[in-house]
């Protein structure tokens, strides 16, 4: 039982550090966004996260609104990633592995956030407004191009989040496999 109690403290650890990678994640990936379309964040983002009114640097505002949009899906993705390490024997191994299995997710999202944003890029060389009907454009928007490459970034990263965890499950098997 003892064994098992740790291995509940491990998750718990797990799901909070989880949780301050993905906003600091999301800091990070709103700094290379924030690159592509300043726009993204001035004319969308900052206020619909009641940021537009800020003293802060637009840069800050920028990290500011990634922490607060990505840090949940921290939750999930450390619960999940977590709860696969009960498979490794032992809590020690079982914080190894998953820390290294957060890491990836991490490096996947961001190399899948960074996909989708050459995906936008490709996409945006003829811009067809019509095709962009369900998204919100606003109408004072001076770089379309770079504000549409932001959305498909951002949008990717989500999708690359989610994906993140089978391909931390995958690496948690495949070590368990190799341990046996």
């Amino acid at each position: 039982m003892r064994g098992f109690t740790e291995k509940l403290i491990v998750l718990f650890l797990l799901v909070i550090f989880g949780m301050v990678v993905a906003g600091m994640y999301g800091a990070i990936h709103n700094q290379i966004s924030y690159t592509v379309s300043p726009e993204y964040f001035t004319k969308f983002k900052f206020e619909q996260f009641g940021l537009l009114d800020s003293d802060f640097p637009e840069r800050v505002r920028a990290s500011m609104v990634g922490f607060f949009a990505s840090w949940w899906m921290g939750f999930p993705i450390g619960m999940l990633i977590g709860l696969l390490g009960f498979i490794q024997k032992g809590s020690h191994r079982m914080l190894l592995i998953s820390l290294q299995a957060t890491g990836i997710a991490v490096v996947f999202t961001l190399v899948f956030g960074l996909c989708g944003l050459g995906y936008g890029f490709i996409q945006t060389s003829a811009i067809h407004i019509a095709d962009y009907q369900n998204w919100f454009i606003p109408s004072n928007v001076v770089d379309l191009r770079g504000f549409l490459c932001a959305g498909y970034m951002h949008n990717s990263a989500y999708l690359g989040g989610l994906i993140s965890i089978f391909v931390a499950w995958l690496y948690h098997i495949l070590v368990r496999l190799k341990t046996e």
